[in-house]
């Protein structure tokens, strides 16, 4: 630095001393400036962990945990104010029938609830009751729950109001570099995915100063977000939208009708493949106890449009009670979780209900801006729904009164005018993985009757093919809405391959894994995603150990640390019929 002084000095010809020379201040500026460049004064220094996981989703909740109980040291980045997702935000009704299919940090979960209730309330109590040994809970007690795993875990930091906005990577050549974003993909799998790079480091926006960014690197990264936000970002390739019937041979693939439960497509279901995801909606809780209760109001966005077919359903005489258009969950402390219904295989009603399709197929890879417009849209039309039902004339009197007797709980989401703070995100991106799970994954065995085992497997799914409507009602199909199915099976192995995407190294992902359309809606039950997550972060720390890379891991070390932990990697529920009987 002082040579280039030197010579830029001696360059107008002058031998004077630096010290009177007329462009000192000029180069002490420069001077500063590259010294603070060379040691990095000017920018916080970068946070650094083993482990790295991007968003507090409770697959993040659950990795983070799971990472740092091996020995990690764990950074858990989340852009909101909140711990949980879906599940702090209303999602308390747990979706598992089976409940010994998913144990570890799920069933940790689960007990931990249970004894929040009996301490709080007495082993005898209504709320031990209601919470049905730990699966039904208030929303702010989910969030306690999660905040006191994490807080339980003294080499994990929890970065909170931080907004995932870069990634770095090396390539083949050893030069970090910004990464380019990952390609969307249609139809079958390419033959060539591309290059491989190694994720090093993510930068996130500080939410609470704006302005600021700060870089977070770790040896592993993962991506525990609904939307497979980080994947895209470090250049993971990934799906939006339906797989054709063709794609993968999925019986259920595309645009289809079905009606509730039944397995049989009905006329118009043509198989083809769009970029249709299914609905989200929010899982709203309500009380009728008038002392914990604030009021429904009308939304500012309210368009009475939004409800004609419902409307329609009433002034047909179909629809006589308040159950018939929503599903109620009973909670502890007198409240109910909020949840839409299905036309009912009988009545064909409702034709609508909180649902709302079509809106949201944007989301997945809709930037910030564009997510809280769907968001606020998604509000408007969900509590626009509860005030119709309390308050339009055309609405029948019996239904409106007991419509009047329901408000938000204001002891739930204090942070947010007691309406919950996040919307039930059913699907975003999906990855391509070292393993494509699809519906022919349920396919059994002919010699046990049961699915074929996966040698790698990590977890079991044991919920149906579950997806919601992917467009609205049409009249031209009365009694169902497209893009519904409901395909039950046996409990199935879902193998660590989905979790490891193509092209990017140091970078795990449980939640937006890699699955067909189809194949996806039997793994994205918030359970599952524990498990999955669990799984991530034993294998995070399995690869460190070995100086391994996630996608080649000792995956029988990860499955025996399942196990050792209370994990369930098998499980068989089919009787076995033995030949000739």
């Amino acid at each position: 630095m002082k040579a280039w002084i030197q010579t830029l000095a001696a360059r107008d010809g002058s031998e004077r001393d630096l010290d009177m020379h007329p462009m000192k201040p000029l180069i002490a500026l420069v001077c500063a400036v590259c010294a603070a460049g060379l040691t990095g004064s000017t920018a916080p220094a970068a946070e650094e962990a083993d482990v790295v996981v991007v968003a507090a989703t409770p697959a993040g909740v659950a990795a983070a945990v799971a990472a740092a109980r091996s020995g990690a040291s764990v950074i858990l980045l989340e852009e909101s104010a909140h711990v949980g997702g879906i599940v702090s935000a209303g999602l308390t009704n747990t979706d598992i029938h089976r409940k010994g299919a998913v144990g570890g940090l799920f069933a940790e979960f689960v007990r931990r609830v249970r004894e929040h209730y009996v301490t709080t309330y007495g082993e005898d109590s209504a709320q031990v009751k209601a919470c049905q040994g730990g699966h039904m809970f208030e929303p702010r007690v989910a969030e306690q729950v999660y905040r006191a795993m994490l807080a339980a875990e003294t080499n994990i930091r929890l970065v909170e109001r931080h907004r995932l906005a870069a990634a770095r990577v090396v390539g083949a050549d050893g030069v970090e570099r910004a990464a380019e974003r990952g390609r969307r993909i249609e139809g079958a799998q390419p033959k060539d995915f591309g290059p491989t790079v190694a994720l090093v480091a993510i930068a996130a926006d500080d939410l609470a100063r704006p302005g600021s960014r700060v870089e977070f690197r770790g040896r592993t990264f993962i991506d525990a977000t609904y939307e497979g936000d980080l994947a895209a970002l470090a250049g993971v390739p990934y799906r939006v939208g339906r797989e054709s019937r063709q794609t993968f041979g999925e019986a259920h693939a595309g645009r289809i009708y079905l009606r509730f439960k039944d397995v049989n497509p009905l006329p118009g279901s043509t198989g083809e493949a769009d970029d249709g995801i299914q609905a989200f909606c929010f899982r709203t809780h309500v009380t009728r106890d008038l002392a914990n209760a604030v009021p429904v109001e009308k939304p500012a966005a309210f368009s009475r449009d939004d409800y004609r077919v419902m409307l329609d359903d009433m002034r047909s005489g179909r629809v006589t009670k308040l159950t018939t258009l929503m599903h109620f969950f009973p909670m502890p402390n007198g409240k109910y979780e909020l949840n839409n219904a299905h036309p009912s295989g009988e009545t064909g009603v409702p034709s609508e209900s909180f649902d709302l399709a079509e809106e949201n197929w944007s989301w997945p890879e809709a930037d910030a801006a564009e997510r809280r417009r769907i968001f606020d849209r998604y509000w408007a039309h969900a509590e626009g729904y509860l005030w119709l039902l309390q308050n339009d004339p055309e609405v029948p009197a019996a239904i409106r009164e007991e419509a009047r007797q329901y408000g938000f709980p204001k002891d739930e989401f204090t942070d947010n005018r007691h309406r919950p703070h996040q919307i039930y995100v059913r699907q975003g991106r999906r990855i391509w993985g070292e393993y494509t799970f699809t519906e022919r994954d349920a396919a059994l065995d002919p010699a046990t009757g049961l699915p074929r085992r996966k040698p790698d497997g990590v977890a079991i799914a044991e919920f149906g093919f579950d997806s919601h409507a992917v467009h609205k009602y049409d009249p031209a199909h009365p009694g169902v809405r497209e893009g519904y199915i409901y395909i039950d099976h046996q409990p199935l192995q879902l193998p660590y391959r989905i979790l490891v995407p193509k092209c990017v190294d140091g970078l795990l992902v449980p939640v937006a894994c890699s699955a067909s359309h189809v194949g996806y809606q039997t793994i994205r039950m918030e359970p599952v995603f524990m498990a999955l997550g669990e799984a991530c972060g034993i294998a995070a720390k399995t690869a460190l150990d070995t100086h391994a890379q996630p996608r080649s891991v000792d995956v029988p070390a990860v499955q025996r640390q399942i196990v050792t932990r209370g994990g369930v990697i098998l499980y068989e529920s089919q009787p076995l019929v033995p030949p000739g009987l």
